[in-house]
């Protein structure tokens, strides 16, 4: 069973849990099972959890998940350097009156609908939709929580003196310092008409948001977000974008699971994009290369190695350690404390607990064949941190045909422990859920380097099944764009903020994704992907940390567009170009 699962399996028989599931049949539901939101063979569904496990043991279910944190892939670093958030104002430009076909989603936090960045040329909002979770679900809808604002009265609250107070959504309520909301941040980037900034290439699109929550600890932005959340997040989105295509920006991710583009969150995303012309998704890959939370290595027979997991001081935040390895072998782990003292460990395939600090402050989970990856699976998850500096993990292979594993320290921006920098292994960091074989996922580079160097933070590729991640890399040091009103601002102030990251470049590739959706908007993923790739240029001698942040290179959107130019020409020439016509 999967171990967060099996953390609520106990407690109010009544109470409705909200669950993803991977059915054996997409057609045969279990009983007391209610579907949300349906790819393929992924649902999202409510079950009481009287039910729990009648559904689980039934011969329908694949695999049941709980739900998962999903935080934002924010890039904390910039905080240290205060210009990088230095508000100024753009230089306007006109508006194009031309409105595109193409919806852009985007699934984040903090979206300023009182910025003019997001107006029509009439002043009136793009927002066809905005979905903010964490609210009071006061008006129902299908999902049973959040809510839903809809596009007349976005313009009624724009219309009025105080527009967050009018609507009830204020996007930068956690927002003390002025610095701007992620959301709003990444929206410009791809989505801003032009009026204050840079006009981006999807400026003209109309737009769906889906607000997943947000909380500002110790000057981190954090999503509060949940697997399922992102999920019916989708659902949302492509509800409202109908028949029109679309695209959708996330930037979200964590550390850990398999890194095999196999978790049922990467399968929903990969199901969506088989079953759905004129549809991507483009996803950062995360700021993950210097988290140092990443280990790998090979055992053989009757071998054992030793990493060091370290701990902040004063963390109270609970801390989670995910080793997988191959399905034929079986390995054991033993933990010490800094003085060399056993506190607790797991033989193959049984569940335990860790005692330190004078209680029983830890679990393991250790599962054989997880459904989704079929690879064996060992969840170390702490209440807290241990007064112990670190803890020594032996990992023992019991029995080894194949010797191969990988371990992962989850994400935790507040107070995140990590491995000892001898244990480091840099590559396969690209974010938990940006693993998909269909969706686009984007490295950053600093375009202000005449080499275009990857930046540091970005993550490195590729999946552990070897697959390229990222795809692409693009523009993401202290790029500007929209700026959201802080807690203390009743309206947007029409400024502009500059923020790093991978969540900076995502956007940029998923604007480039919509212009060419506007050409071809009943296009395949496979052919659009295609297409997209053919304009990345390769760096040239590059080494393999180069190559594994890069994928197939630095995106040349000049390239791109005039090709998309010259196509456009030749089919209003000849009126002879099908609009499904391969790229």
């Amino acid at each position: 069973m999967d171990p967060r699962l099996k953390l609520i399996v106990k407690g109010n028989p009544n109470e409705e849990l909200h669950l993803l599931m991977r059915l054996k049949d997409k057609n045969s539901i279990p009983p007391h099972v209610k579907v949300i939101s349906q790819f393929g063979d992924i649902i999202s569904c409510r079950i009481s959890r009287k039910y729990l496990m009648v559904v689980y043991d039934h011969v329908a279910t694949r695999s049941l998940k709980a739900p998962q944190v999903i935080p934002l892939n924010n890039y904390n670093s910039d905080l240290e350097d205060a210009g990088a958030y230095e508000s100024f104002l753009g230089n306007p430009k006109s508006y194009s009156k031309r409105k595109s076909n193409v919806v852009f989603g985007i699934i984040d936090f903090g979206f300023d609908f009182t910025h003019p960045d997001f107006f029509d040329p009439e002043g009136n909002t793009r927002f066809e939709k905005i979905w903010a979770q964490p609210l009071k679900n006061k008006t129902p809808n299908k999902y049973g929580y959040g809510e839903v604002f809809y596009q007349n009265q976005i313009d009624d609250a724009l219309d009025s003196d105080m527009p967050f107070r009018t609507l009830g959504y204020h996007p930068g309520r956690s927002d003390l310092m002025g610095r701007g909301m992620h959301g709003t941040h990444v929206l410009g980037i791809a989505a801003a008409a032009g009026t204050i900034g840079k006009k981006g290439y999807a400026g003209n699109s109309p737009i769906v948001a889906v607000d997943m929550g947000s909380n500002y600890v110790n000057g981190s932005d954090l999503s509060l977000g949940d697997s399922v959340k992102l999920i019916e997040g989708i659902d949302f989105i492509l509800s409202q974008a109908g028949d029109r295509p679309c695209v959708i920006n996330m930037s979200l991710g964590g550390h850990g699971d398999a890194h095999t583009g196999e978790t049922v969150v990467e399968l929903a995303l990969n199901n969506a994009l088989r079953e759905r012309a004129g549809f991507a998704i483009v996803q950062s890959t995360g700021n993950y290369f210097k988290s140092k939370c990443h280990h790998s290595g090979i055992l053989n027979q009757g071998e054992s190695t030793e990493v060091e997991w370290i701990f902040k001081k004063r963390d109270r935040t609970a801390n989670e350690m995910e080793i997988w390895y191959e399905a034929n072998d079986e390995f054991s782990v033993e933990i010490y404390n800094d003085n060399e003292e056993y506190i607790g460990g797991t033989k193959s395939f049984e569940d335990s607990t860790l005692s330190f600090d004078g209680d029983k402050n830890g679990i393991i989970f250790h599962r054989k064949n997880e459904p989704n990856t079929g690879k064996n699976h060992i969840d170390i998850i702490l209440a807290g941190s241990p007064k112990s500096q670190r803890f020594i993990v032996k990992i023992m292979g019991t029995s080894v045909k194949n010797g191969k594993y990988n371990a992962y320290i989850e994400r935790d921006d507040r107070g995140q422990s990590h491995f000892h920098p001898s244990d480091v292994d840099t590559n396969h960091t690209i974010g938990s859920i940006c693993n998909a074989p269909l969706t686009i996922t984007v490295g950053a580079y600093d375009q202000d380097s005449s080499k275009k160097e990857p930046m540091s933070f970005s993550s490195a590729g590729p999946t552990i099944d070897r697959r390229i991640k990222p795809e692409i890399i693009a523009p993401g040091s202290k790029v500007p764009a929209a700026r959201s009103a802080s807690k203390f601002e009743s309206y947007s102030s029409g400024k502009l903020t500059r923020k790093s990251g991978s969540s900076m470049a995502a956007p940029f590739v998923a604007s480039l994704v919509a212009k060419i959706l506007e050409q071809y908007p009943k296009v395949n993923i496979y052919t659009l992907r295609h297409y997209l790739l053919r304009f990345c240029d390769p760096y040239v001698n590059a080494n393999t940390t180069v190559m594994n942040k890069s994928g197939y290179g630095v995106i040349n959107e000049r390239k791109l567009l005039l090709d998309l130019t010259k196509k456009k020409i030749r089919y209003e020439n000849s009126k002879t170009l099908h609009k499904s016509t391969p790229l």
